[in-house]
């Protein structure tokens, strides 16, 4: 058989693919693990889940419903019975129990020594009470309102943590990405005064350039690391309090996918809110930002709970019936008797307890309409801030374009010039620090931009897990 031949079912070939697959499987695993993405849904899905603030609001909201269920309940009459056995040898005791056995017995009567120190007597007693308040000057009437309001309040506060936790990952979210874009920038620019220093060393070894021009270089590269250093920290801190809010370790190997309206759909978004203009945003916020909605209905809660502690001036009007049966065993039927009450009850005084239950009412009103009022100017506030800064991030970020550009092609054409030794150091220096002071504005006015999107619809209440900056 010749070289390079083999016969059918020979085991060369087969060596030969084993070999093969064995050199692909070793460039795979030589290959580094592909890092996976995190996008901003997916980020405020977990936030939603794991965060303590946002828990503990819904279970607020339990807690509000349940008091309303319980006032509610207080329209309902009670209901109570009891079972109980006696067995004493006290003689008004002893007698009662005779009595309500219905056995008293004539020589019972007429016996006083029996009647004075009784032989131990025992009985099983039953009873069954009804009883409903008919008029209690309102307390229960304003009280359900208060718990109505409450509820109401806090279905409202638990909508405003969950607006303020999806801005606030949003916020931490575009904050890495915007971290991580200031490091590629910074790290292009010390790889380029790199390069520009070996440029300077050579010149200056070859005596056509100072050494103070050289040193000069040196300490611009320096300068260079250091700003990578500090950008480095603020992404790590970034990412740091990401991973806070959504609960989950997020190290360097996840990646952050920009989402896509905030690649280009931002100024769109911030045109259509400002077209509507300051005041129609503010009369949006009042009508649906459910942190002032809670306070609204916490004043009007504080106001029935000030005609609530009133009830305690006014007559109480209640009803009761009570069935009791005695016998002297559980086997047999005993005596029955029924009993209805009906009872009109005034506390004329009561120490001052009254008056002041209503003085602190009206104090907690008041307080809760200052907390509006206050909350009224910072929603103003608020919205003014908002709009103020998306319209300057707009007005820069379209300068900014314009200025990179610049920039970018007076930094080419003075590096050209620094590579056959036509400019000085100094000139490149700052015709690269005008370029990355270009670049790093762009950056941040695009992210005031981006924030102030956000900032404006929580602002005016209406941000959303599915808003159109989440899709």
């Amino acid at each position: 058989m010749t070289r390079g031949t083999w016969k059918r079912g020979g085991s060369r070939p087969r060596e030969w693919c084993r070999a093969a697959a064995l050199g692909i499987l070793g460039v795979f695993t030589l290959l580094p693990a592909p890092s996976w993405g995190l996008t901003l849904p997916q980020a405020l899905d977990w936030a939603l889940e794991s965060s303590p603030e946002w828990n503990r609001a819904r279970l607020e909201t339990g807690i509000r419903k349940s008091e309303r269920i319980q006032a509610l309940g207080s329209y309902l009459p009670s209901l109570a019975v009891s079972e109980t056995y006696i067995n004493t040898n006290n003689p008004l005791t002893a007698f009662g129990i005779l009595l309500n056995e219905g056995i008293v017995k004539g020589a019972t009567l007429s016996n006083v020594n029996s009647l004075n120190n009784p032989t131990y007597t025992q009985t099983f007693g039953f009873a069954a009470s009804l009883s409903e308040t008919i008029f209690d000057g309102g307390n229960r009437f304003f009280g359900l309102k208060a718990a109505k309001r409450r509820e109401t309040g806090a279905r409202n506060e638990k909508d405003w943590k969950r607006q303020t936790l999806i801005s606030r990952v949003t916020r931490a979210y575009l904050g890495v990405i915007f971290a991580e874009r200031e490091i590629r920038v910074v790290r292009r620019e010390l790889v380029a005064a790199q390069s520009d220093r070996d440029i300077a060393r050579h010149r200056w070894e070859a005596g056509s350039l100072l050494k103070s021009e050289y040193l000069r270089a040196r300490v611009h590269e320096s300068h260079m690391a250091i700003l990578v250093l500090e950008a480095e920290k603020r992404a790590t801190l970034s990412r740091l309090e990401l991973s806070r809010l959504v609960g989950r370790p997020l190290g360097k190997g996840i990646l952050l996918a920009p989402p896509a309206l905030f690649e280009g759909g931002v100024p769109a978004v911030l045109s259509g809110l400002s077209a509507k203009g300051e005041r129609t945003l503010l009369d949006e916020a009042l009508a649906r930002r459910p942190d002032y909605l809670a306070v609204k209905e916490e004043v009007r809660a504080r106001d029935q709970q000030v005609s609530q502690a009133l009830s305690g001036f006014l007559p109480h009007v209640a009803v009761q019936g009570i069935y009791n049966e005695y016998n002297q065993g559980l086997s047999a039927w005993g005596q029955q008797s029924f009993t209805a009450i009906g009872q009109v009850s005034w506390d004329l005084f009561s120490g001052f307890g009254d008056s002041e239950r209503r003085s602190r009412a009206r104090l907690r009103l008041r307080m809760a309409e200052y907390r509006r009022e206050d909350l009224l100017r910072t929603l103003h506030y608020e919205v003014s801030k908002s709009l103020a800064t998306a319209a300057i991030a707009a007005r820069s970020l379209s300068a900014d374009t314009e200025r990179v550009s610049q920039a970018e092609e007076a930094l080419r054409i003075i590096r050209s010039r620094y590579q056959v030794g036509l400019e000085t150091v100094s000139r490149l220096l700052r015709s690269e620090a005008r370029y990355r002071e270009a670049k790093l504005k762009t950056l941040r006015d695009r992210y005031r931009m981006d924030e102030s999107a956000v900032d404006l619809l929580w602002a005016t209440g209406t941000l959303s897990r599915g808003a159109p900056l989440f899709r």
